[in-house]
């Protein structure tokens, strides 16, 4: 008898071990069904050079101080980007901002904070959150915009220009010539 009483307890010893770690897994897979965060995938850049050429010729130069790259959303967080703009070659402008987002899938970008773009033909232009659309080479914002040239400062409250900043449209824009 003393036999069986020991193999009983057994019994009921592994049958509560199983309850435990079935219970175990259960509980854990609903807490990963019911949304709990999965780890995203991102990778960090630090000091990096990135050159766009079409056919050979230089597109444009990105250079940033870091990035972080999430993959699952296909953007790249940039910080304290300098995007040099070219046109088959020839250098058009500069781009710097504090910071930017970059879709992977499209290359537009954003422009996060202060926003600078210094033309060949010496424009200057200052605004915040500056969009540009890579595929129609457009540059955006409906912030103020501040566009000094050597004989002219001219102001707005909303801009959208080519790179060159040569096809410009200011929406309420006030000139003071020098």
């Amino acid at each position: 008898m003393n036999f069986s009483k020991r193999y009983v307890i057994w019994f009921v010893i592994i049958i509560i071990l199983f309850i435990s770690v079935f219970t175990f897994f259960i509980c854990s897979t609903k807490k990963t069904a019911l949304g709990e965060a999965s780890p995203v995938s991102e990778q960090t850049i630090q000091e990096f050079t990135i050159t766009e050429t079409h056919e050979g010729k230089l597109g444009m130069i990105l250079k940033a101080e870091s990035a972080v790259v999430n993959e699952n959303g296909n953007i790249a967080h940039l910080k304290f980007p300098i995007i040099k703009f070219y046109d088959k070659g020839s250098y058009i402008s500069t781009f710097v901002t504090e910071s930017a987002d970059i879709n992977m899938d499209t290359y537009d970008i954003k422009g996060n904070g202060k926003c600078t773009i210094r033309s060949a033909n010496n424009e200057y232009l200052q605004t915040e959150n500056l969009i540009y659309n890579a595929e129609e080479g457009l540059i955006y914002s409906n912030n103020n915009v501040k566009i000094t040239r050597p004989s002219e400062t001219v102001y707005g409250t909303s801009f959208k220009s080519d790179t060159r900043l040569d096809k410009i449209i200011i929406k309420n824009q006030r000139i003071l010539i020098d």
